[in-house]
């Protein structure tokens, strides 16, 4: 015998109210996705002041270096080139962790030039856990988080800067945190940041100004593309450094993402 289920009124409404705020939540993320690509193709637009001219021009600068024998600015010259080629394409804003460690050498390659390689940088991982350099991620994840330990956190120190990266794989998950030995942050500090970035939301941008890839700006992103589970973390002791830890799913097929 079948059961007849007889709906009130009041939970009919309850019914209609809990799929309108799915269906509201749903074109909300949808809305912060589109909002985000356009902080992000404005952002391009702004570095695309002939692109042409500035890789033709280093690339003269690299072949003269050849010709002149000054590896050095062969180097600077190359690493230059690749970096601002990688931020400025818009072949796609999902990039594998290899593709951003590429890009992160480039730019610590010009940073320790700028400052004569007082930057000791380390790369650690599980040489088994290969296919975690396959892992996908917003574009621009890892170099905003290195440009901010070096400027906060180690620009003002008189002792020799150490920057590691730390890769660690599990079956579903991939952590890589990115550790450094500056002035690290106080506790005010950092429960204040770690809060602006578990709050940050790019609606809030009403005003039209252009908000910079921060620490909020990257949590928002890697959470957009993976959910809620997933972002950065900020851990650190006032005198000895700062950890950022970016949590990811371990994800290689592109179709899983879109």
């Amino acid at each position: 015998m079948k059961k007849i289920y007889i709906l009130t009124e009041e939970k009919l409404e309850k019914m209609i109210d809990e799929k309108v705020k799915i269906r509201e939540k749903q074109m909300n993320l949808k809305l912060q996705k589109k909002v985000m690509e356009k902080e992000m193709n404005l952002a391009n637009l702004q570095s695309q002041i002939n692109p042409h001219f500035l890789y033709n021009a280093l690339e003269g600068i690299r072949g003269q270096a050849i010709v002149d024998n000054v590896p050095v600015i062969e180097k600077i010259s190359q690493a230059l080139a690749s970096y601002f080629r990688y931020n400025i394409s818009s072949k796609s804003d999902i990039v594998t962790l290899k593709e951003e460690l590429n890009n992160v050498q480039n730019y610590l390659s010009i940073q320790q030039f700028r400052f004569n390689n007082r930057f000791e940088v380390e790369i650690c991982y599980e040489n088994e856990d290969e296919d975690v350099f396959e892992t996908l991620m917003p574009k621009l994840t890892l170099q905003p988080i290195l440009e901010n330990a070096i400027s906060h956190g180690m620009e003002s120190a008189k002792k020799q800067a150490r920057i590691e990266i730390r890769i660690v794989k599990t079956k579903k998950h991939v952590s890589i945190t990115i550790s450094d030995n500056g002035k690290g942050i106080s506790e005010s500090g950092l429960k204040d940041l770690n809060e602006r970035i578990k709050n940050y939301n790019i609606m809030r941008n009403t005003e039209g100004k252009h908000i910079g890839i921060a620490m909020p700006n990257i949590d928002r992103r890697i959470k957009l593309m993976y959910g809620d589970d997933y972002g950065i973390h900020i851990s650190s002791v006032l005198g000895m450094g700062t950890d950022v830890e970016v949590y990811l799913p371990f994800c290689d097929n592109y179709e899983q993402v879109k």
